[in-house]
């Protein structure tokens, strides 16, 4: 691919970002945010169910296999985090409009939930989420931010398209096509970086400071 073709895909990811993905980016992580408090919060009034799903799932992983090494940590977080971000952009397609913003506020629902366990089970809830956390979420949020954008930019297209039989509306292959562009330019990459830094230095950090 010359180099004109890839600054050409390049300069039309930025066109479809200012006019599609941008209000979508930060309506996700303003409500994102909200969401995560309201699950915090929420978590306090199920302590013994979250407690104890979270004592099983602990004793389901140390039973399962011993503690895998750097590089294995990364090819599994990669590989998590690919089909996450693949998953949110596919539910675009399905002509249910809101789908792939759901799924992104479930991500921010989760982070809620564990902070609230931490809170419950008397953690320094602050110095993990520093250590532990925030290394590779502020390179790893992004890339969710911006699956969920391309999701809500092709699932408005589709349910414009079935339900109110708009012709403007954006073709089935040329979202397609913009969207594996967009995955394979932005999201890759990004999620690439944040199993890099999760897998090497984020466990590195653990390891120091918890």
């Amino acid at each position: 691919m010359s180099i004109d073709k890839v600054k050409g895909k390049f300069v039309l990811e930025y066109h479809l970002y200012n006019q599609f993905y941008r209000k979508s980016i930060f309506a996700v992580l303003i409500l994102g945010i909200l969401t995560a408090l309201i699950f915090l919060f929420a978590s306090f009034y199920f302590e013994n169910f979250i407690v104890e799903q979270t004592h099983l799932i602990a004793e389901q992983m140390l039973d399962d296999k011993e503690e895998p090494a750097n590089i294995q940590k990364f090819y599994s977080i990669l590989l998590n985090n690919l089909f996450i971000g693949l998953m949110i952009i596919l539910c675009g397609f399905i002509p249910v409009y809101g789908l792939p913003f759901i799924y992104g506020l479930l991500s921010f629902a989760s982070v809620g939930i564990v902070a609230g366990y931490g809170v419950i089970m008397n953690h320094n809830v602050l110095q993990t989420m520093v250590v532990a956390f925030l290394p590779h979420a502020v390179i790893e949020i992004i890339p969710i931010l911006y699956s969920v954008a391309i999701g809500m930019y092709v699932n408005k297209n589709m349910f414009y398209k079935v339900f109110h039989r708009k012709k403007n509306s954006e073709k089935f292959k040329g979202m397609l096509r913009q969207g594996i562009t967009s995955y394979i330019v932005i999201i890759i990459p990004l999620f690439i970086l944040a199993a890099l830094v999760e897998a090497f230095i984020t466990s590195r950090l653990v390891d120091i400071f918890l």
